[in-house]
């Protein structure tokens, strides 16, 4: 089976080698990219290979306006050290996410489940299984669940417009500015929120996009929000922030 990595750093190049080669040596890595300029031109001479592992960010840019060019046709399994890329990857053939750093652990459970997607026809078309799956609508979650001592209250998500995370606890701030605290990761609530309302602009804090009262530029290639009815001022994080104005603009 052939495989690729499209990765722009060393080291972590290096650990999926390391991975793949205890996973199963039979394994052939037939080319290394770091670039979305290398992932195109490789693919111009050479055919699709059975399973690619890609970074998110790569030295020239994001990944994502390459892939949806639909110039990979295989299986994806996503590298990266960014938890905002979810419904992205699972758009263009993504089958897997794993956050680095990779322990062998997560990669041979990623392994599995490509395994178990396999086809035994060799002329199985992956980027048709794709657009089944992505077919299939979606359904967001609707409700938060507020507990405390003495009793359970239910908070509207439409009503949601933003959610902090700290020390392992979640705080809803709802449309009047009142907060609700509640245990949640935020990165499993990402993945159940609407992408086209809600947006993770740094490692705790997901925005309500009819919430947002002004949008500034801030130092560092960040951006600063601010929410209705929230006196602290929200700030992207740079890694981010060119996919959030993509985002409020679509």
């Amino acid at each position: 089976m052939k495989v690729i990595i499209i990765e722009d750093e060393q080291l972590n190049t290096d650990v999926l080698k390391d991975h793949i080669q205890k996973y199963d040596n039979t394994l052939e890595i037939v080319a290394s990219l770091k670039s979305k300029e290398e992932v195109n031109e490789w693919y111009l001479q050479y055919e699709q290979v059975d399973l690619v592992f890609s970074d998110i960010e790569l030295l020239d840019g994001n990944v994502f306006s390459l892939l949806k060019q639909n110039i990979i046709q295989s299986p994806i399994i996503f590298t990266t050290a960014y938890n905002t890329f979810y419904q992205e990857a699972f758009d263009v053939n993504g089958i897997a996410y794993l956050l680095k750093p990779i322990s062998f652990e997560k990669f041979s459970k990623a392994m599995q489940k490509f395994e178990n997607l396999k086809p035994q026809s060799a002329d199985f078309n992956w980027s048709r299984l794709s657009e089944l799956i992505h077919q299939s609508p979606k359904t967001y979650k609707e409700r938060l669940i507020i507990k405390n001592d003495s009793e359970l209250k239910i908070l509207l998500v439409e009503n949601l417009a933003l959610v902090l995370s700290n020390a392992g606890k979640c705080l809803a701030i709802d449309e009047k500015g009142q907060q609700h605290e509640f245990r949640y990761k935020l990165s499993d609530l990402i993945l159940e929120l609407n992408p086209k309302k809600f947006f993770q602009i740094n490692r705790s804090e997901i925005i309500n996009i009819h919430y947002i009262d002004k949008i500034e530029s801030y130092f560092g290639d960040r951006l600063a929000i601010k929410v209705k009815n929230y006196k602290t001022t929200l700030i992207t994080s740079a890694a981010v922030t060119s996919d959030f104005r993509k985002w409020i603009e679509s």
